[in-house]
């Protein structure tokens, strides 16, 4: 169970940026711009001769995610991934961590990198590659969003 919330936080921080650590195959990253995913749930509903909803489906889930690396570390991380590099699965873990919060872990399972995007452009910015990922799988904070996960049969 997590612990409460203490208010007001007098001399304290909340989560920010610098309180992720990301883990990318195995590798942490320090030099990231960003790190973005989402869980959407599509359900339809059920319906019959009534104005409300009989019921609904249980539904279907898609998980998105994205991430920008400075050019130093996208290159580690493909070097990482090797030859094939598009074709490899890897798992990603975003942990957030904060004095006087729990530590909790988001985990990306089964991702492969399907897009690799390099907008290079004049001026101060360090030169980042943003990289959209395919994922089977997100556990926020580890958690199963579903009553009965997807297992692999007895045996197997």
């Amino acid at each position: 169970m997590p612990s409460p919330v203490a208010y007001p936080l007098v001399q304290g921080v909340r989560h920010g940026f610098s309180s992720i650590e990301l883990k990318i195959a195995g590798q942490i990253f320090v030099g990231f711009k960003s790190i973005n995913y989402s869980r959407k749930r599509s359900r339809s509903m059920v319906r019959g001769n009534h104005p409300d909803p009989l019921a609904k489906t249980r539904g279907e889930n898609e998980y998105s995610a994205d991430c920008e690396l400075y050019l130093a570390e996208w290159l580690l991380f493909k070097e990482l991934l090797g030859a094939g590099y598009g074709d490899v699965q890897f798992s990603i873990f975003v942990t957030y961590g904060e004095n006087g919060f729990d530590t909790t872990t988001d985990e990306l399972i089964g991702c492969t990198m399907d897009t690799t995007e390099a907008s290079n452009a004049q001026g101060p910015d360090a030169l980042v590659r943003k990289v959209e990922l395919s994922t089977l799988k997100i556990l926020f904070g580890g958690v199963e969003d579903l009553e009965f996960g997807l297992t692999a049969p007895p045996g197997a």
